[in-house]
C-alpha cells in the first residue's frame, strides 16, 4: 500500500521536474548557440582601385558646310542620312549672275589678246622701219631726225606691246576669278561621309559661312575621355582598353593622350580609336581604369563593418574560445560591396560578415564559415547535441511515457490553460500533508 501511495504521488513530481529540466536545456542552448558567419581575412600588400572616366565618342572627321558667298539657294540636293561621296555636289546658289561675269570676262580676255597681237605686229613694223632707216642713214640719204624718229617709233611699239601683253594677264585673271566664284556657288563634299543635318532650303537668301549642311566622316569613330595625370601611368598608347556603353563593352586602342592639362576639368584628353561601329557618335562612354595602390591591408565585406568613434570603424572577431572581440580599423579605400582596410587585424582572423548588431563583445557564439551550409551545420550541431545528452538521466527522461505525451496536440501547447497552471496553487499541494492523506484514505477503501 505504502508503495502505491509513492509512486502515485511522485509521478506528477518527476513529470513537472522533467519538464523544467527540459526547458532550462533547451533555452541554455539556444543562448549559447548564437551562430555567427565569418570569413578568414589574409593580409594584402595592396589594392586594385577600379576608377571610371566618362567621355564622349566622335566622329574622326566631321564638317559645317556652307558657301563663300552669300546669295539665293536654288537647289538643295541631300538630305539628313544621306551617304555621300568626295567631291559631290550637295547644294547649289542661284549662279545666273556669275556666270554673266564668267562670260564678260572671257570676252575681255578675248579682247586683250586680240590687242596684244596688233600691238605685237606693230612692234615688229617698227624694228623692221628702224633697220630700213639705219642703212639709209649710214648711206647718207636721209637725215638723222628721220632715223631718231623710225628709233623712237620702235620703242613705243614695244611699250604698247607690254601694255597689251598686262592686260590679256589681267583679263585671264579676272576669267579665273568668276569661274572660282561660280565654282563656289556649289557645295561639294569634302570626304566620303554621311549628312548629319541640314539647315537650309531653297530659296533661303544665306550669308558667305553660314552652315548649310553639316556632313560627318564614316568609318572608326574617336572616344575623348578625361583622365586625371596621376592616370598616365596606367595608360599606354598603343595598347587596347574596353569602353562601356549601354551595358556592352567595346575594345578600343589609345592613340593619343594631350599634353595639356585642360584648365575647366583638371584632366587630360586620351583619345581612343573604335573601329567596330556599335557605339554611336555622341554617346558618353566609360573607361575602367585599374589602378594599383601600395598599401597593406585586408578586404571585407561592408556587413561587417560598424561605425565606431572618431572616424573609425569597428569589426568583431571569433577568438579560439569562439567569444566575440571587437577591433577597430580604418577604411582605405570601398567599393560598391567591400572596403579595403587597416588595422588590428591578423592573417586567418575570423571575422564577422553579417549580422553584426545582434552580438556585442564578449558574448559566446557558435562560429560558422561564410562558405558552408547553415542547414547542414544545424542539423550536424543538433545531431551532436543528442548524442552526447544519451547517458544523462534528465535526456533520458523525455523518452519516458509520461514524456512521450509533451506531443500529444494538448500538451504541444506551452501557452495553453492547463500548462500554465503548474505554477497554480493546486498543483503546488502536491506535496501538502493533507494530499497525501488523502490519498493514503484512497488506497485504502481499496
Amino acid at each position: 500500500m505504502s508503495h502505491n501511495r509513492l509512486s502515485i504521488g511522485s509521478t506528477p513530481r518527476a513529470l513537472a521536474a522533467t519538464l523544467c529540466a527540459w526547458l532550462l536545456f533547451t533555452s541554455a542552448n539556444a543562448t549559447a548557440d548564437l551562430t555567427v558567419s565569418y570569413i578568414n581575412v589574409e593580409r594584402q600588400a595592396s589594392f586594385a582601385s577600379e576608377r571610371l572616366y566618362a567621355g564622349k565618342t566622335l566622329a574622326s572627321r566631321s564638317s559645317e558646310l556652307g558657301f563663300k558667298r552669300g546669295g539665293e539657294i536654288a537647289q538643295v540636293l541631300v538630305d539628313i542620312g544621306d551617304v555621300v561621296q568626295k567631291d559631290q555636289v550637295l547644294a547649289r546658289l542661284d549662279s545666273r549672275t556669275l556666270a554673266s561675269n564668267l562670260n564678260q570676262a572671257e570676252a575681255n580676255t578675248a579682247l586683250a589678246q586680240a590687242n596684244l597681237s596688233a600691238a605685237k605686229a606693230e612692234a615688229q613694223l617698227a624694228a623692221k622701219t628702224e633697220q630700213r632707216f639705219r642703212t639709209l642713214l649710214e648711206q647718207g640719204n636721209i637725215s638723222k631726225q628721220i632715223y631718231d624718229e623710225a628709233q623712237l617709233s620702235v620703242q613705243t611699239k614695244q611699250a604698247q606691246e607690254q601694255v597689251a601683253q598686262a592686260n590679256v594677264k589681267r583679263a585671264l585673271a579676272a576669267t579665273s576669278a568668276d569661274k572660282i566664284a561660280l565654282a563656289e556657288a556649289a557645295i561639294k563634299a569634302p570626304f566620303d561621309g554621311i549628312i548629319q543635318s541640314r539647315y537650309m532650303d531653297e530659296g533661303t537668301q544665306i550669308l558667305g559661312g553660314t552652315p548649310a549642311l553639316k556632313l560627318i566622316e564614316l568609318g572608326p569613330i574617336k572616344a575623348h575621355i578625361g583622365v586625371p595625370s596621376r592616370s598616365l601611368a596606367s595608360l599606354t598608347i598603343g595598347d587596347m582598353y574596353n569602353l562601356s556603353w549601354d551595358g556592352k563593352v567595346q575594345p578600343a586602342r589609345l592613340v593619343a593622350i594631350s599634353p595639356e592639362v585642360d584648365p575647366s576639368t583638371r584632366t587630360l584628353n586620351a583619345v581612343f580609336k573604335i573601329s567596330d561601329g556599335i557605339i554611336p557618335i555622341g554617346a558618353v562612354v566609360e573607361l575602367l581604369l585599374e589602378q594599383r595602390v601600395q598599401a597593406p591591408g585586408f578586404w571585407l565585406p561592408i556587413s561587417a563593418l560598424t561605425a565606431s568613434d572618431r572616424g573609425l570603424w569597428a569589426v568583431y572577431l571569433v577568438n579560439a574560445e569562439n567569444i566575440i572581440e571587437r577591433r577597430l580599423v580604418e577604411v582605405i579605400h570601398n567599393e560598391a560591396s567591400r572596403a579595403y582596410v587597416r588595422g588590428l587585424l591578423s592573417d586567418r582572423d575570423r571575422v564577422v560578415n553579417s549580422g553584426v548588431q545582434r552580438i556585442v563583445p564578449g558574448q559566446a557564439v557558435l562560429p560558422l564559415r561564410a562558405e558552408e551550409n547553415i542547414a547542414e551545420r544545424t542539423n550536424k550541431s543538433l545531431n551532436e547535441r543528442v548524442k552526447k545528452g544519451l547517458n544523462d538521466p534528465v535526456t533520458e527522461s523525455l523518452n519516458h511515457p509520461v514524456t512521450e505525451s509533451l506531443n500529444h496536440p494538448v500538451k504541444k501547447s506551452l501557452n495553453h490553460p492547463v500548462k500554465k497552471s503548474l505554477n497554480h496553487p493546486v498543483k503546488k499541494s502536491l506535496n501538502h500533508p493533507v494530499t497525501e492523506s488523502a490519498n493514503e484514505q484512497a488506497n485504502a477503501g481499496r
